[in-house]
């Protein structure tokens, strides 16, 4: 039997009857051997003596079913999985997320176990006393599994944010656990794998490229084809996965058991189709609970078993956040002619938003509707105008969370004008006439209307389709194009009869050319007064 342990920084390490093996010219070191699929399950038995290992009792959508101690262990063993866990929420510490280890490994949650049981059992626990000033410990048979023991003479936090007192058991786990998986100590400080703590230890949390490089050198760099769940659905006691790299037939889905006490041994849904190797409909278990789905391909590899994906099993579609993957088209101008644009986005969870919201403001679904969601991986919106241009912040709700993305605007080229009441192109008159430029932000933009659809040319300066060669042109107003890329103004048209056409264009000097002429035509926008 082997043993890894970590100590704090006045303790000298070794690990007793473990090679260490050099990771070439990183600081990393494997201790041998490899974890199987077989045995990528963990469960913690909650004997923790301290009220602070267990005072994190806030429900989190990314842990559904899990508090305390449990969670904890959690999040510090998801940490070394291949993707980010979910959308990658639950801990505020996590830079950029928590999880992405990038191997072909991804670990198992099982919920609870009634007894620390043996040492190839899979099981974080508590020990009774001391020793030293080691904290914890790994028993390492590794290739048939290994126990995790944490000393009670220590005081254990939950760790639920980043001012941890005592000792921060999710840190602490996530270094125990690399021992599991085949990796010894390593000489980089700031690595999680580095064999002792200062403070807390709330920055073993977060998995170092040293860590990562050496979970890589033994599972594997994370293959392009091992399978990749983006999201899931359920309507009854169906639960759709959704995501890439399933095979025609033959799968496999994971689920945590329902209850504690179990033996590890995941839930499993066997022999699964997915002609379209992007999702896979399944009947839930009805010993399946709350924790991670996973989908293993028919095949042992490393490269077999997708990512570990949070799934509460409850209530209906959106019992995760909105998953955004893509959007078509990838960008949109300023100011769309006859518009707005649509903009198709795709992704997951869709079906259960309860408010979308572009640039900050909330859009309606009344008629006409500004946004539509067609189905669970397709969301329809109405492009509005924005207040800049650039990224532009999408934000998606539904009932378990926010998620936002960004979505590029950028200036007309070439410029454009549009009649905003030209569809139909009936003017009312005691409405005015509405008017939008888009164009670069500096540009000089020349409003002009004409009852003539006759050109105006002037040699040198302007060649415009309206006005009749200036002689029944008005120039209505002279803006410049702010940063947001284009200007709207109202201008009065009373007076003028019923089934009056007027004509509309705009002449644009452009910054880029220092405003030289001559001066750039836009397109030309038509209305009738109606009355």
């Amino acid at each position: 039997m082997n043993f890894t342990k970590l100590a704090l920084p006045v303790i000298a390490l070794g690990a007793a009857a473990v090679l260490l093996t050099p990771g070439s010219s990183d600081a990393y070191s494997l201790i041998g051997g490899s974890l199987s699929q077989t045995q990528r399950d963990f469960r913690t038995f909650n004997n923790f003596t301290d009220n602070a290992a267990n005072n994190n009792n806030t429900p989190a959508t990314q842990f559904p079913g899990a508090q305390g101690a449990v969670m904890a262990i959690w999040k510090g063993s998801i940490e070394w999985g291949s993707e980010l866990h979910g959308n990658g929420n639950g801990d505020n510490h996590q830079v950029g997320g928590l999880g992405s280890g990038g191997a072909n490994f991804d670990p198992s949650h099982q919920g609870e176990a009634n007894g620390v049981g043996g040492t190839n059992d899979n099981i974080h626990s508590e020990l009774s006393g001391g020793s030293g000033g080691v904290l914890a410990f790994t028993e390492t048979p590794i290739s048939n599994g290994w126990r995790i023991r944490y000393y009670e003479s220590w005081t254990w936090n939950d760790g639920p944010g980043t001012n941890v007192s005592g000792t921060d058991l999710q840190g602490v786990a996530c270094h125990e656990y690399g021992h599991a998986l085949g990796l010894g100590h390593s000489n980089s400080g700031a690595a999680t794998m580095f064999p002792s703590i200062s403070g807390s230890g709330v920055v073993q949390r977060s998995i170092s490229t040293d860590d990562s490089n050496g979970l890589k050198a033994i599972y594997g760099t994370k293959s392009s084809s091992k399978p990749l769940i983006t999201g899931y659905s359920i309507a009854g006691n169906q639960l759709t996965v959704n995501g890439t790299g399933f095979n025609g037939s033959g799968n496999q889905v994971w689920f945590t058991q329902a209850n504690s006490g179990g033996n590890g041994t995941p839930v499993k849904v066997t022999n699964v189709n997915s002609p379209s190797g992007t999702s896979l409909t399944v009947t839930i278990p009805s010993n399946a609970g709350p924790g991670d789905i996973l989908v293993r391909r028919n095949s042992s590899a490393n490269s077999g078993l997708s990512n570990a994906f949070p799934t509460d099993l409850q209530g209906a579609v959106g019992s995760t956040p909105p998953v955004f993957s893509s959007a078509s088209p990838t960008s949109v101008e300023a100011v769309v002619v006859d518009g707005p644009q649509t903009v198709v986005f795709t992704g997951q969870n869709f079906t259960g938003i309860t408010e979308l919201k572009v640039d900050g403001v909330v859009l309606s679904t009344g008629l006409p509707p500004q946004y539509t969601v067609l189905n669970d991986t397709t969301l329809s919106v109405s492009w509005p105008p924005v207040s800049q241009l650039g990224n532009i912040a999408v934000e998606a709700t539904n009932a378990s969370g926010t998620t936002t993305t960004t979505y590029q605007v950028v200036a007309n080229e070439p410029p454009v004008f549009e009649m905003g009441n030209s569809i139909p192109s009936f003017l009312v008159t005691a409405q005015g006439l509405s008017l939008t430029a888009g164009s670069s932000p500096g540009d000089i933009f020349y409003f002009a209307a004409s009852p003539s659809n006759a050109p105006t040319n002037i040699p040198g300066i302007v060649n415009m389709a309206i006005g009749n060669n200036y002689t029944q042109m008005f120039i209505i107003i002279t803006p410049v194009i702010p940063a947001k890329g284009y200007v709207s103004v109202t201008v009065p048209i009373g007076g003028l009869p019923t089934g009056f056409n007027i004509y509309t264009q705009g002449a644009v000097l452009r910054a880029a050319n220092l405003y030289a002429l001559p001066a750039t035509a836009t397109n030309v926008q038509t209305g009738t007064v109606l009355f």
